[in-house]
């Protein structure tokens, strides 16, 4: 009974602390949209006012990436759409290098390194001498941290933020806009898609500081395994008591 509760708890962790927050405006995301085979975000602000001191803080979460951190400064970001694409954030490396979150090409950073698994089908597209796909690697997903003060407007001086991944979105299901797949893998046939479609309401921004993080999927399975390891110690100690 205990355990079950547990996971009940664990599961709620990855719905949005949300349930009272009012939504001031919405973030959308593509890949490949206007540049090649990169992530972008578009932030479409309907606050009325200006968003002042835009932050995000994005988390590597999973794959080779898991537990990196990079915060990227955005500015102020008027009414309307503003987007921005991976590679040209202000402030951050564009280079397509391991452990870069806002690298050009996020998907192909690990390309050249020991790393790499070649793909005996290649699925990818760039196969080595002999066959194998010289692109695919578990590269990692990463969710993002909005924050911002809105200027102007009904919602003069209140602080706004957001809170998702490609695994706990606005969406209800995974999103492939960053060009990886859940377990954080390239060459995905299903998420590498180079089509350049715009999701719509990828993300909600909502009045008020955001919530603590919670877990993505592989975390929480590393917590479980961690508890059960804990348990197991506490009755061997025990017994041996």
């Amino acid at each position: 009974m205990r355990n079950t509760r547990l996971l009940a708890c664990l599961a709620s962790f990855m719905l949005p602390a949300v349930c009272h927050a009012t939504e001031v405006a919405t973030i959308s995301g593509c890949y490949d949209c206007g540049v090649f085979d990169t992530p972008s975000l578009i932030f479409n602000n309907t606050t009325g006012g200006t968003l002042n001191n835009a932050t995000m803080m994005l988390h590597g979460y999973n794959g080779l990436n898991n537990g990196l951190n990079q915060s990227v400064s955005l500015g102020s970001l008027g009414g309307g759409s503003t987007q921005f694409f991976w590679g040209s954030l202000p402030g951050s490396p564009s280079s397509t290098t391991p452990g870069n979150l806002t690298a050009y090409d996020y998907d192909d950073e690990y390309y050249g390194t020991s790393h790499i698994i070649l793909d005996p089908t290649c699925g990818g597209g760039g196969c080595a001498p002999g066959g194998g796909d010289v692109w695919y690697a578990d590269v990692g997903d990463f969710n993002v941290l909005f924050t911002a003060t809105i200027s102007g407007g009904t919602y003069d001086g209140q602080s706004v933020y957001a809170l998702f991944s490609p695994s706990s979105n606005a969406t209800g299901g995974f999103v492939g806009w960053e060009g990886l797949d859940p377990n954080g893998w390239s060459e995905s046939p299903l998420y590498d898609v180079h089509t350049g479609v715009i999701t719509g309401d990828l993300a909600n921004i909502y009045l008020g500081a955001p919530p603590a993080q919670t877990p993505e999927p592989a975390s929480i399975a590393l917590g479980l395994t961690g508890l059960g390891l804990a348990a197991w110690a506490r009755r061997r100690a025990a017994r041996q008591g």
